[in-house]
């Protein structure tokens, strides 16, 4: 990348840059690229990455799309993401910076709350809604896989309520930034039984409910302590 001067920024994000990275992390990269420049780079970014290492599969979002996927043979990942630098917003917390040739990430800048996060806890009751509607009609795989849907949307709200850096990663975020899980998220946990799904179901519902209470949170509630 440094060899490129198309390039002008470079930063890499998540666990890496946070410091809690292992073996088994991949990289979370983006770059910033002259805005006149911004096509022909695209077209040349998987020769680019190829020079890196050799490479088993570059999978993109679309053809032509500033964000792709890198599997190395040698194991590593990389997610790479790419913008035009007029579009640089400044230094973020959880960033850090490996090229940066115009100071394009000279000014502190701190990210706006994710536009959903007021709204993880309502769409948490709906899915359990869903569950208790999925069980009835015998779906079950409907059912557990929406029971988990439900689990990820509580613990996106947890991350939010308890302070926690980018919370809408749930349960990456609160072990990364030393969070502690909700009491009792092990209760969550089913297999593919409706018995355990509906019980698992409740016990999320009792989680959610320390967290808010509405009238359609104890109608949910009662819809799945009920089995008919």
């Amino acid at each position: 990348m440094q060899a490129d001067p198309r390039v002008r920024a470079f930063r890499v994000r998540g666990s890496i840059a946070r410091g809690t990275a292992d073996e088994y992390s991949d990289l979370d990269t983006r770059i910033w690229v002259s805005d006149d420049e911004y096509e022909a780079v695209l077209a040349d970014l998987p020769t680019l990455i190829r020079s890196i290492g050799p490479t088993l599969d570059i999978l993109f979002e679309t053809p032509g799309s500033p964000y792709l996927f890198v599997q190395f043979a040698d194991g590593v990942q990389l997610e790479l993401s790419s913008g035009r630098a007029s579009e640089a917003s400044g230094r973020d917390h959880s960033v850090v910076v490996l090229l940066d040739r115009d100071d394009l990430w000279d000014q502190p800048y701190q990210p706006e709350p994710a536009w959903d996060q007021d709204l993880w806890l309502g769409w948490a009751w709906i899915a359990l809604f869903d569950i208790d509607k999925h069980l009835r009609r015998g779906s079950l795989w409907e059912a557990l896989t929406t029971l988990e849907k439900a689990r990820s949307l509580l613990l996106r709200h947890h991350a939010a309520v308890t302070g926690m850096r980018d919370p809408e990663y749930g349960i990456t975020s609160i072990l990364d930034y030393g969070g502690r899980l909700p009491e009792g998220l092990e209760s969550t946990v089913a297999g593919l039984d409706v018995i355990e799904i509906r019980r698992a179901a409740f016990a999320c519902a009792e989680l959610l409910a320390t967290y808010d209470q509405r009238p359609f949170a104890d109608f949910v509630m009662s819809r799945l302590a009920r089995r008919n």
